[in-house]
Parts: structure tokens; C-alpha cells; sequence
């Protein structure tokens, strides 16, 4: 064991003071460090339906999302689309897009500050996740 007098030599007092400058420094990196660590991606809505609405070069798309979460949906060809949040908190979506059948789309969401990546898919007739014919823009 150190006695007292040990504490007052000039290096063994600088050794310790860096030890324990080292353990505190440790210790603030290791509490904060969680702060710090990456989150799981957002994964982007579901689209489990798609049907052509009655005005002529429209579709409806409906899907899945996250609880109050922004889904865009977006036409490529037109460079148009819809934007609408989950403000009932049902985790579902539904917009309406001008579209031909064949058109590349994707959807995406966001919760918070995290956008998910983008859900790309083909326009064409769709009900309860099955397409009604695949061979359609082949």
C-alpha cells in the first residue's frame, strides 16, 4: 500500500493524475458512445395495390407504412407526384398519381428525420400484393 508521503513525489502524482484523467476520459466515451451508434434503416412503404381510378391517366396507389409516417409517391416519366402523412396512425397509405399503365414509380417514407430508400415498381393493375397480368408491360 502507498503511504501518504508516496502521493506527494512529483512523478507518481503526475502518473496518477493521468490514470485517472485516462479512466474519466473512458468513462465519458463509453456513456456517450451509445448516442453515437447508427440506427436501423427505414424501410420504405409497402405498395400492395395499384388500380386505374375513373379519371382517364390516373392510378390509385395503396400501401403499408410506418405508423404517422410521410409517403411520397413518385411517376419517373411525368416527374409528378403525391405526397401524404399517415395522420390517423393507421400505417396505410393511398394517393393518386397521373400514370399510364407501365410507368416506373417508387415510394419512400419518412419518420422523423430518417427517409427510407425508395420502393420501385411498375404501374400496372395490382390487388392484395398480386399483379393481375405479369406478362402486361413486358
Amino acid at each position: 500500500m502507498l503511504s501518504p508521503k508516496a502521493f506527494h513525489h512529483p512523478s507518481r502524482r503526475s502518473a496518477l493524475l493521468r490514470a485517472f484523467a485516462l479512466f474519466v476520459a473512458g468513462l465519458f466515451a463509453l456513456l456517450f458512445s451509445a448516442c453515437l451508434s447508427p440506427t436501423l434503416p427505414l424501410p420504405p412503404p409497402d405498395v400492395n395495390s395499384m388500380q386505374q381510378a375513373q379519371a382517364s391517366g390516373t392510378w390509385t396507389i395503396s400501401g403499408t407504412c410506418l405508423t404517422g409516417a410521410i409517403v411520397t409517391v413518385f411517376n419517373e416519366r411525368t416527374g409528378r407526384g403525391a405526397v401524404v402523412e399517415d395522420r390517423d396512425n393507421t400505417g396505410f397509405f393511398s394517393v393518386t398519381i397521373e400514370a399510364d399503365p407501365c410507368d416506373l414509380a417508387w415510394a419512400k417514407q419518412e419518420e422523423g428525420q430518417d427517409t427510407s430508400s425508395r420502393n420501385t415498381f411498375v404501374i400496372q393493375k395490382k390487388s392484395q400484393d398480386l399483379v393481375e397480368d405479369p406478362n402486361a408491360c413486358k
